[in-house]
């Protein structure tokens, strides 16, 4: 844990390297000061996947990275807004950098408490916030001269977040402070859980991405408990159902061309991807940068549906001589050894880009899915001659009639609030959680307070 005086200096450094305010609120205070005992809680929207729950006890549910464009992510170089140290306690609903990635520059800047996740989440941590460490700082090595700012963390800052986490049964209710809350498992990625909080005689579930109830690998998400309050994900649009033929065909076309294919991946490695593509690739060297995608299919076993098995393709560190496939993260390609790959690959017509769901507005791999001529990669800008296929999904989380009818099979909340996903996404599920079940349901405004 890092001492007071490390801790002061370093959010001061930050402030001094990246000109951006301690809050992006102007005139917002800690949402705790002031708060009455047994009132009802106070719900705090803080960008991404983080949100403040203000009660006896304050809760920061999601202490994840922000996606998006170059503006927004310059976010995670600098110091925290104040509304994160005001927590009690943290509650991560994944290991994915979305839920998790900012808890270590969180504890660098000085805070502590416990942190508490299911204990899949808690067993992929160290290997997800190591890995982007590493990633951050070979980022940074790479460019001249080098970016503003210090990495969002290091890996001694890794080190003094995993001392704080808390593993919690799924299903088991556990109580902190003044509160009580739960998991319960959510689907599409290992250890990923929605979380109902119980506070001043009030109750709040907040579910992230849902997973599909057909997936390839995981159980489907338990049913949504009954609360006063929903957050809930927007879904990504519905998947396309030849997406896997989509992929074999990119893959086919650049091996004729002589040719590799780079796929930006998030935290799975892309490994299930591959099992559901057996038998129509053509017989191609696997390259996964990076040890995320075998570390998550070794926790996966105790979620496994009946009968999937795990996926063991033979894997490389390093893309031989010849066309390959490569997995690499971050699956925004806006940090991450994906780069490396895209500035060797993305100049020659030969090769290939298959980009997996969809992706943020603004990042790198929204701009390649757009048509991009050119990306800018550790300072210079690339050429983008080679293939670029987008997706449009991934197949491994719930679509739209999906997670309208998770949400409707339980009795209306009093308020349903939609949030991270894209805008057009966001206000769709509104409009239908509305206009088909009845519902109150509003998509807020970042930094927005209401009432529990």
């Amino acid at each position: 844990m890092p001492d007071g005086s490390r801790a002061a200096a370093l959010r001061a450094a930050r402030r001094a390297s990246v000109p951006y305010r301690t809050s992006p609120w102007p005139g917002r205070l800690h949402v705790t000061a002031h708060h009455p005992a047994h009132a009802d809680p106070l719900l705090t929207f803080l960008g991404g996947a983080r949100y403040l729950l203000a009660a006896d006890t304050t809760l920061l549910i999601g202490c994840g990275l922000v996606e998006g464009p170059e503006t927004a992510w310059r976010r995670n170089f600098s110091p925290g807004p104040d509304e994160l140290h005001a927590a009690d306690a943290v509650i991560l609903p994944s290991a994915d950098l979305g839920h998790a990635g900012f808890l270590p520059q969180l504890v660098a800047e000085g805070w502590h408490g416990p942190v508490f996740a299911t204990p899949a989440t808690a067993a992929l941590l160290p290997v997800v916030l190591s890995d982007a460490a590493k990633q951050f700082a070979e980022d940074a090595a790479q460019v001249c001269p080098p970016p503003p700012g210090v990495p969002p963390f290091r890996a001694e800052d890794v080190t003094c977040a995993l001392a704080l986490v808390r593993p919690v049964e799924v299903g088991s209710l556990h109580r902190v402070g003044g509160v009580e809350f739960e998991f319960g498992r959510a689907g599409g990625r290992v250890g990923a859980a929605w979380v109902r909080v119980r506070a001043g005689g009030r109750s709040v579930v907040f579910a992230g991405p849902l997973g599909a109830a057909e997936h390839p690998l995981l159980r489907a998400p338990d049913p949504r408990p009954r609360s006063d309050v929903l957050v809930l994900a927007a879904p990504e649009p519905p998947a396309d159902g030849h997406l896997a033929g989509r992929f074999a065909a990119a893959v086919h076309r650049a091996v004729r061309r002589g040719g590799s294919v780079v796929v930006p991946v998030a935290v799975d490695g892309g490994v299930e991807l591959l099992r559901a593509l057996t038998g129509q690739l053509p017989p191609l060297p696997v390259v996964l940068d990076g040890d995320l995608g075998l570390e998550v299919h070794r926790q996966a076993t105790a979620e496994l549906r009946r009968g999937a098995r795990v996926p063991a393709p033979e894997l490389l560190r390093e893309p031989p001589d010849g066309p390959s496939i490569i997995l690499a993260g971050l699956a925004t390609a806006d940090s991450g050894r994906v780069l490396r790959h895209l500035a060797r690959l993305l100049p020659d017509r030969r090769n290939g880009v298959v980009l997996l769901g969809h992706p943020a507005p603004g990042t790198r791999a929204a701009q390649l899915a757009d048509g991009a001529r050119h990306l800018k990669v550790h300072g210079r800008y690339v050429p983008v001659r080679a293939e670029v296929t987008a997706l449009g999904g991934t197949a491994a989380f719930a679509g739209p009639e999906e997670v309208l009818a998770w949400a409707t099979a339980t009795p209306a909340p009093e308020t349903a609030f939609v949030v991270e996903g894209e805008p057009e996404s966001a206000q769709a599920l509104a409009k239908a959680l509305h206009a088909e079940a009845d519902w109150c349901a509003v998509v807020p405004e970042e930094g927005e307070r209401v009432l529990c």
